[in-house]
């Protein structure tokens, strides 16, 4: 077998050629150690501390926040700034990547002025990321506590990375924005992992990201793909910012044209049979039963339900969905329960507020009686019944198209398949809760679709 030259490609497969690589490797056979990495990093960190480059932070945060660093951060954005995460994301690209002038970087310069306090694994360590940047991989296949098949969504290059504790928490079709090394013993793993994307954004990043490429492409048309990603750190950070952490809740109206907003109106009890005569004869609420009664009111054709009554022990409370609606509902019990009961307040909670509330489990008596495998089954025979018609429904995503056309269509089939990867993520994650989880392998059969 012939000799590897210093220009060669490594034959460890990291991509790299044999001097960057797997040349001078320590007397331990290999290029360095755990603990020979730790310190290059913390060391050039300490480096990048320095008061000199002070201004230079300055300018590098301004880009990586861009018009989030010009809001007064709420209690939401302040946690995201603060993050463990989000420090990591952005010393690595202010150290690894950002231009200080004339294509020098922070890590350039560290070599150049610290290179003889190095030891030679902190050299290596340090040699093996000298074009390192961050990327956009799909995750195609989970390798429980050993590693994962990505697939480099810009160039379609497949790759493995050995990585253990991730794989609990991510699952195939995930995207991920990584920086990829090269481990002490030659293996491809993740330096640093800072961002996570649901499947189903995986059009909407690549169409930004061939957007950014053409604009970069412009003013530099002489740079490499490599010089491209290493400005993209702050693209990624901001729309992880938009599209995962910081994500805005849709705008949900009611009927009337009103804001969602949940409301209770609070009244004291006074008089309960009174109330209860009161609430039966009102031709507008009906009884449920349960202590609970539904205001209604005719809308054409129908009747639409306004808000629920309920009569507890010592109040009487209206829930509603709109301000609007809550101030009618307050007339309205004042009006024809008059001294049964006396108002006390109205509280309002947005839908943002009421899902960061941590959610109380609600199980019915019934349902405990219920063995887990029959639940499952019920719950299965459900999924089973509906995404068998989902095939043949109208789809918003795709066009008002069903899935069984759109899969014949070149140009609605790509998004067939996002769906179809999102449907599976999101069932992984169920089955790792220990939740009944649906397997959706039929469907890429049924309509004709390669499952990679």
């Amino acid at each position: 077998m012939s000799a590897v030259g210093r220009n060669d490609p490594c034959p460890c497969g990291s991509g790299r050629k044999f001097k960057r690589c797997c040349l001078n490797k320590t007397e331990t056979g290999k290029l360095y150690l755990p603990g020979e990495r730790d310190r290059a990093l913390a060391k050039l960190m300490r480096f990048s501390e320095r008061h000199e480059f002070a201004d230079n932070h300055k300018m590098a945060l301004e880009l990586f926040w861009g018009e989030w660093l010009m809001e007064k951060p709420d209690e939401e954005l302040k946690q995201v700034m603060d993050s463990e995460q989000v420090s990591l994301a952005y010393h690595s690209w202010f150290a690894y990547d950002f231009d200080l002038g004339e294509g020098r970087t922070l890590f350039d310069l560290f070599l150049e002025r610290e290179v003889n306090n190095l030891s030679t694994g902190e050299r290596n360590f340090l040699e093996s990321m000298r074009g390192s940047h961050l990327r956009l991989y799909e995750i195609l296949e989970v390798k429980p506590d050993q590693g994962f098949e990505l697939r480099d969504l810009w160039d379609d290059r497949r790759l493995y990375v050995w990585e253990s504790a991730a794989t609990r928490q991510l699952v195939a079709w995930d995207l991920i924005v990584a920086r990829v090394g090269q481990s002490g013993d030659g293996k491809t793993v993740f330096e640093t992992l800072p961002y996570l994307f649901p499947a189903a954004v995986k059009d909407d990043l690549l169409k930004g990201l061939r957007k950014a490429h053409k604009m970069f492409m412009c003013d530099f048309a002489e740079k490499s793909i490599e010089a491209f990603f290493k400005t993209m750190a702050p693209v990624f950070h901001q729309l992880w910012l938009e599209r995962v952490a910081l994500r805005p809740f849709p705008k949900i109206m009611t009927a009337e044209g009103d804001p969602v907003v949940f409301a209770k109106v609070i009244f004291d009890l006074l008089d309960r049979d009174t109330v209860a005569k009161a609430l039966a004869v009102n031709p507008d609420v009906v009884d449920h039963g349960d202590g609970s009664y539904g205001w209604l009111e005719d809308a054409g054709a129908f009747q639409r339900s306004l808000g629920t009554i309920i009569v507890e022990d010592r109040r009487v409370v209206f829930e509603t969905t709109s301000r609007r609606r809550a101030e009618r509902g307050q007339h309205l019990l004042e009006n024809f329960l008059r001294e049964a009961v006396r108002f006390r307040v109205i509280s309002y909670e947005d839908v943002g507020q009421a899902l960061k509330r941590p959610a109380k489990p609600a199980r019915s008596e019934a349902a405990e009686k219920i063995p887990p495998e029959v639940q499952a089954e019920v719950l299965g025979q459900f999924y089973e019944e509906h995404y068998r018609k989902w095939l043949d429904v109208p789809v918003p995503a795709l066009g008002d198209r069903t899935p069984r056309h759109a899969a014949k269509l070149k140009t609605a089939r790509s998004k067939l398949i996002t769906l179809l990867k999102d449907f599976e993520s999101q069932s992984e994650r169920q089955r790792r809760r220990g939740e009944p989880a649906y397997d959706f392998s039929w469907m890429w059969k049924e309509l004709g679709l390669t499952r990679e």
